[in-house]
């Protein structure tokens, strides 16, 4: 009786000891990319060779675009079918996100739309925060304004006068919006700006540092909409193919001692 007794105590902790070591799996259905109703994901981009797509249909744009209209303008018309869409302008209500369940007729049109509406959305942001921290946390925008802060804005400085892309490049680059960050930084070393501040009198610049960068921020988001190989270039490998936002609420600032410093931002998922 003792040896059976034994022996199921033995089968049933080989049996409990199985069980652990090899947990049953949920199983995980992959990501289709040929489906927008899952949403998006950055490896889309590169799969459904949207660079491909978006570089052929501007080599060969319809009849339909005006001559005068950004090719973005004429793209999302033509994806979306809605009239009014244009996310050349920065804060504008004309850009909207699009539905997934919109029959598109490929799905590279739905990452091209898209992208073309997460970029602007990128811009708006910091458009809109730009108010807020300027209002609250003034500091930041002077320690972003001061190239002193990082050598290599010493190159935008010159008698003085400072070029706007060193405080923008002040601002940006302390957040942690990789790979977005790195997408702007690009942009702003190939479309540079001529508009300067003083940047020894920042408190008093006049117009104010904070309206500068805005009127910066406008200014790139046009450019990049309009150029597409500036527009690749930010959504190089699904940087804004992904399903998390950045809006101006998210952007966190934290006042740290007398200089203030913008220490990260936060991302939210798409509604």
């Amino acid at each position: 009786m003792y040896f059976f007794q034994q022996l199921i105590a033995l089968v049933v902790a080989a049996l409990f000891t199985s069980s652990l070591a090899s947990p049953v799996q949920p199983l995980t259905r992959p990501f289709n990319c040929n489906d927008p109703k899952q949403g998006v994901n950055k490896n889309c981009w590169n799969e459904l060779k949207v660079e491909e797509h978006l570089t052929d249909w501007v080599a060969h744009l319809p009849p339909r675009c005006k001559k005068d209209e950004a090719w973005s303008v004429c793209y999302d018309r033509v994806a979306t079918t809605n009239l009014e869409q244009d996310c050349t302008q920065i804060n504008s209500t004309k850009c909207q996100p699009f539905d997934p369940n919109f029959s598109y007729i490929h799905p590279q049109w739905y990452y091209g739309a898209y992208n073309t509406w997460s970029i602007n959305n990128f811009f708006t942001s910091w458009y809109k925060a730009i108010d807020i921290i300027a209002k609250e946390y003034p500091a930041v925008i002077v320690n972003a304004a001061k190239p002193e802060d990082i050598d290599t804005f010493l190159a935008f400085k010159n008698n003085g006068q400072t070029s706007i892309d060193a405080a923008l490049r002040g601002l940006i680059i302390k957040t942690d919006s990789e790979p977005q960050r790195d997408a702007l930084m690009a942009a702003i070393s190939e479309y540079p700006s001529t508009v300067k501040y003083d940047s020894n009198n920042i408190e008093t610049a006049d117009p104010p540092v904070a309206t500068l960068l805005k009127t910066r921020l406008a200014q790139l988001l046009k450019y990049v909409e309009s150029d597409l190989p500036a527009f690749l270039a930010m959504a190089a490998e699904g940087a804004f193919s992904q399903p998390k936002r950045l809006s101006e609420g998210a952007i966190i600032v934290k006042v740290s001692g007398m200089g203030g410093s913008l220490v990260g931002t936060e991302w939210n998922e798409n509604a």
